[in-house]
This record gives structure tokens, sequence and C-alpha cells, in this order.
């Protein structure tokens, strides 16, 4: 662990070494063979041996400091870097081993400057690549993206073969909204080097966002299959099956990523989110109460907490998780959905619209807030404020719109405004042509205005339909409807 200075001057103590009957060189060279090995105390104490004898040796600065960086001495590792540039202002590996443990400080500014040293006292050939692939790194950390795609391009002149440099250009072009070309290139660094994990991963994304996720899942097992170890590659995996509707293969994906990395709060609350969509109840609540633990003012987790509270029927603890996830963050507009929603299961119709309003309060476009608004208002018979929200859900768009076109056509039936209404059935089953709650709609609508053969057909249809979801109670109501029209 490196500490922070304790704001006064410790003195340090006289280091004194035992004659060597080796040179500094030979020391210098036995301590880079310690550093190879992996020996990082041994070859620090015969760095620090050899610059004893000769305070001016360069290597041996710079071997410790590329030593301390190892070690995770960052401040020491810059200060012995900056000793040997002041020794050799021209000496290139200071420069380049300057650069890297700057930015591994977080020293964008100071990285860059490094490298562009390193840049000015090399020739231009392919052992530069490297240097131009680092500046890039630390132009993207800047946000540079137009210079770090310059450093990467740059790279790839010096050697086309550089597998790295095709990864961070990729990415790079991804951020610049330039989605193809980043497909582009990231294919070819696939394509030269199978095994180049950074680039299989930016591939990945880069096909994600352009809703590509057979690829990306391809491109994700790949990398998987690299480093299997890769807790990202994992997440990103089990997000794009979710995409794809492999739900099952979503959660086991979450399942891998959250052994590899049982740290973070946010995988703990995609996970549990998943294992809702499957049904496995009492694991997702472990998967929030975990992420809890890991963050206590997690308004994430207790919202998922209350969704598995109301699964299993127990509102009142889902109503309480609820409360207290928008207590921390007053603006989570799902929580307050959440929250009406269960308000409404409990009957209390009145605190339940109070909750989706408020939800719209916090998010103007959330459309499902709309959409549970309007189903709610039109049970209770305020028909005209039901059409308006469903119609601002629809305008906003959200998954499953086909069922607010059908609570339209509902509300705009019990209006009497049969043409509107059955366009908006019609809509729904553009969108789902297998939603039974339509069919049952323009049963009742066809079935008032006499047209009893349409009627049937709708009423049939939907009564398959609810055979095969085994709705026992909507099967019912819909053989009772048959029979009245026979």
């Amino acid at each position: 662990m490196i500490y922070k200075s304790l704001g006064f001057l410790l003195l340090s103590p006289l280091v004194v070494y035992a004659q060597s009957t080796e040179s500094p060189a030979s020391l210098v060279q036995k301590a880079n063979t310690l550093r190879e090995q992996n020996n990082l105390v041994e070859a620090e104490k015969i760095y620090r041996q050899a610059i004893g004898l000769n305070p001016n040796l360069v290597s041996a600065h710079y071997g410790l400091g590329v030593t301390l960086r190892q070690r995770g001495d960052l401040n020491g590792a810059v200060n012995a870097h900056r000793e040997a540039i002041k020794l050799d202002p021209n000496y290139i590996p200071a420069h380049y081993g300057l650069g890297i443990a700057l930015f591994q400080k977080g020293d964008m500014v100071g990285a860059i400057s490094a490298y562009q040293r390193v840049i000015q006292l090399s020739k231009a050939e392919p052992s530069l690549a490297p240097t131009y692939y680092n500046l890039g790194l630390a132009q993207e950390k800047r946000q540079n993206l137009a210079a770090a795609a310059e450093a990467f391009q740059t790279a790839l002149k010096l050697d086309p073969n550089y597998g790295l440099a095709y990864s961070g250009l990729g990415s790079v072009l991804r951020k610049q909204g330039k989605r193809q070309e980043a497909i582009e290139v990231l294919r070819k660094g696939v394509a030269l080097q199978t095994d180049n994990a950074p680039a299989q991963f930016a591939l990945g994304v880069a096909l994600y966002e352009e809703g590509d996720y057979t690829g990306a899942i391809s491109a994700y097992r790949s990398v998987i299959a690299l480093k299997p170890d890769f807790p990202n590659a994992h997440y990103n995996l089990a997000i794009a099956l979710n995409s794809q509707g492999d739900i099952e293969g979503s959660a086991a994906a979450y399942a891998q990523a959250v052994k590899l990395n049982d740290r973070s709060p946010e995988l703990f609350n995609a996970f549990g989110n998943v294992l809702l969509q499957v049904g496995r109840i009492t694991e997702a609540q472990a998967a929030f109460s975990r992420s809890l633990v890991l963050q206590a003012r997690n308004p994430a987790a207790l919202n998922g907490i209350g969704l598995a509270y109301r699964r299993q029927g127990e509102l009142a603890k889902a109503i309480e998780s609820y409360q207290k996830a928008i207590q921390i963050s007053p603006k989570y507009a799902a929580a307050y959905n959440n929250l009406g929603r269960a308000y409404a299961d409990q009957k209390e119709t009145t605190k339940a619209i109070e909750a989706f309003q408020n939800a719209i309060q916090v998010d103007p476009n959330n459309g499902i807030a709309f959409s549970n608004l309007g189903n709610l208002l039109r049970t209770q018979g305020d028909i005209e404020g039901a059409i308006k929200a469903l119609r601002q859900a629809i305008s906003l768009g959200k998954e499953e719109i086909w069922t607010d076109y059908t609570g339209l056509g509902l509300a705009l039936a019990e209006q009497n405004k049969d043409e509107e209404a059955l366009q908006a059935y019609r809509q729904s089953l553009e969108k789902n042509p297998n939603y039974a709650v339509t069919h049952l709609g323009l049963g009742a609508l066809f079935s008032r205005k006499g047209d009893k053969q349409q009627a049937l057909s709708h009423y049939q249809t939907a009564l398959k339909l609810y055979e095969a979801a085994q709705d026992r109670e909507w099967i019912d109501r819909v053989q009772q409807a048959i029979k009245a029209l026979q």
C-alpha cells in the first residue's frame, strides 16, 4: 500500500551498503535478471546497491523505476524515472517508463508529455508503435478522441501487425459514433490476431450497439474462451443474451460474472433482475440483498427487493422497499411506478394514481407510468383521463406497446367511439396478433355492433390464447361470452 504524505518532513535514514566486489553495471544486469524473474524485492535491493556505488548510473535509476512500478509504488517509480532523465535527458526508456507510471497514476497530461518526448527522440520505425498506442490510450482517457484516433492510426502505419492498436482505434471510432468503421477495424484486428481479447471484446460492444446480438454473443464467447476469468465479458454476454431473448442463458452468464466479481453492487442488481424474469424469486432476493450489503444506500437493490416481494404477494413489504428506495433517491421514477402498481394491487387507487403521477412528474417521458395510469383511470371510470394518458404512452413508445393500443381501444369503446376503437385494436394486432385481450375487446365490439360472425371469430381466438396460457378465470369469461352469442 502507498501512503499519502503525513504533512511533515521525515528524514530518511542513512543507508549503508556492504562493499561489493561487483561493478555497478554488473549489479544492474543482475537486478534486471531478477526483475524478469519477478523477484522484485531482491531486484529493488540490488538496483539501490548499484545506485549507492554509482549515483549517476542512468540504467540503475531506470531499472529501479520499472521495479517500483511493478511493485505498485507509482510515486517512487516516477521519481526514479525522473532521476534517470535528469542524468540523461535523451534516455528514451526512462521517458517511456515515466509515461506508463504517470498513466497508471491517472496523470494523463504528464503521460502524454512523456510519450511525446519518446516520439521526438525516436526514429519512425515499427518499434515505436507501442508508444503511439499508449499515447492513444492517454488521449482517449482525456476524451481527446480525434487525437487518440490519430495516435492509434500512426501505430498501425508503423506496424500494421500491431493488434492492440486495432482494438484501441476501434474503441475510439465507436465512441465517435462511427460504429461501422469501428467494426471493420476490429474485425481486421481479430483476423490478424485471433487471440486478441481486447479487440474481440471491443468488437462485441460495437456489434451489440448495432443491434447484431448474435455477432456480439459470438465475440464475447471468443473473449471468454481466451480469458475465462474476465468478468466484464460474462457481464456483457449476459446483456446480449437477454436482448436476444435467451433469459436462461443470460442468468447463467450473470451467475458466472458474479463468481468472478463478487464486489459489484451493480452486477448483483442486474443478476437479480434477470432472476426475476425467469421466476427464480428467492435467488433474486438473495442477489438484491447482496447488492445492498455491498452498498447500503442502494435504491436499485431496494426496488428489486420490492419487485420480489410483490411477486410473492407480500405487498406491504414491497411498498416499504419502494418507499425506502424513494427516500434515498427522490427522483427514482421506476420506484414510484412500482409503488403505484403495488398500491393498485391493494385496491388503494388514490395512492396508486398519486404514485404514477409522481413517476411522470419525475420523468415526463416515462411511457410505462402513463400506461399504468391510463389503465387504472379506465377501471375507475375516468375515461377521458385514461384516453389522454394512453395516447401519451403510445406517443412515447415502450415495450409491449400493443397493450396500450388495446387499453385505448377499450376506453374508446366505452365512449361508443367504435371506429376509433377498432383502429386502436387493429394497431395492437399489428404489433402482436396473439394478444388475447385485444381479441376479447374486438369480440365485445363486434357483438355490440351485431356482427356475430366477427365477434365469434375473435372470441374463439381469445379462448385459444387463454387456454394456452391456462388462465382459468378468463377461459370461463370467454366461454360465457361465446354462449351468450349463440
